[in-house]
């Protein structure tokens, strides 16, 4: 000891005995770590179950729901015969606790498997609720019984998503080259259809002087310039887009992009 005191000496450090822990002090630390089991919350599992009893057989329904969310659904069909008597969910618990005695020996020997089941389990309770907030058990028990009438047969499940009284939306196809402006010009030179109404009808016969059609295509012409192709609204954009655009384009202003575009053949 004296020599690590000479040791220790050069840091400023000093060597003290541990003293002798007083009871008082040690009971306390243990009253304040102590942790209550009933304050410590265990991850809880539900299991719904319910039962379906039909001339075609029996069946449970079982929907098994972990902390987590997670949910596993059985549909347990019965291949032999089931009994049908009802039990309150109070009397089986009780029955379980060995509270309760069952009259029925066949039920006795149930009470007795689940009791055994049971003890496997730190702790467990039986609680009865509606058929509301037991759909999904209920649906699967049901699904199970009618197995057996279903089983040899092919049946297609068919979602119906609207009723069958409900008229369907009739939808109409329309080219949009047809609203361009120079539908109603092609069709007068083509067939001649010209509005009903005689001044809508002489203002189109005036303005269809100035084109011509050419292999199915429409032209603008004039007296000191060539054919100019005529272009949709899509098409002319695709157009000026190019020129403006290009690899060998620059940026005109919009006047003389589209002077541009007649002097290279459209219109």
């Amino acid at each position: 000891m004296v020599k690590w005191t000479v040791e220790l000496s050069e840091y400023g450090i000093e060597f003290h005995q541990r003293p002798a822990i007083k009871a008082q002090v040690l009971a306390d630390f243990v009253v304040e770590l102590t942790y209550d089991e009933a304050s410590i919350s265990t991850p809880t599992w539900s299991l719904y179950i319910d039962g379906s009893s039909t001339s075609m057989g029996s069946g449970a329904g079982v929907a098994l729901e972990s902390p987590q969310g997670d949910k596993f659904e059985y549909a347990i069909k019965l291949e032999f015969p089931s009994s049908t008597m009802r039990l309150s969910t109070k009397h089986f618990w009780l029955a379980v606790q060995r509270s309760y005695e069952a009259q029925d020996e066949e039920m006795a020997k149930y009470f007795l498997k689940a009791k055994n089941m049971l003890e496997n389990f730190e702790e467990a309770s039986v609680v009865q609720v509606s058929r509301t907030n037991n759909a999904t058990a209920d649906q699967l028990a049901k699904l199970a019984s009618s197995i057996a009438a279903i089983r040899s047969r092919k049946i297609t499940f068919i979602s119906l998503e609207k009723s069958a009284i409900e008229e369907p939306e009739e939808i109409i196809f329309i080219d949009p080259t047809l609203l361009s402006w120079k539908e109603e010009i092609i069709r007068f030179l083509t067939n001649g259809v010209q509005p009903e109404n005689k001044k809508d009808a002489k203002v189109l016969r005036k303005k269809t002087s100035h084109f011509v059609m050419i292999d199915g295509e429409l032209y603008k012409r004039g007296f000191s310039q060539p054919f100019l192709k005529c272009l949709t609204p899509e098409e002319g954009n695709y157009v000026l887009r190019e020129i403006h655009e290009g690899i060998c384009g620059n940026h005109l202003g919009g006047k003389a992009l589209a002077g541009k575009s007649l002097w290279q053949g459209f219109y």
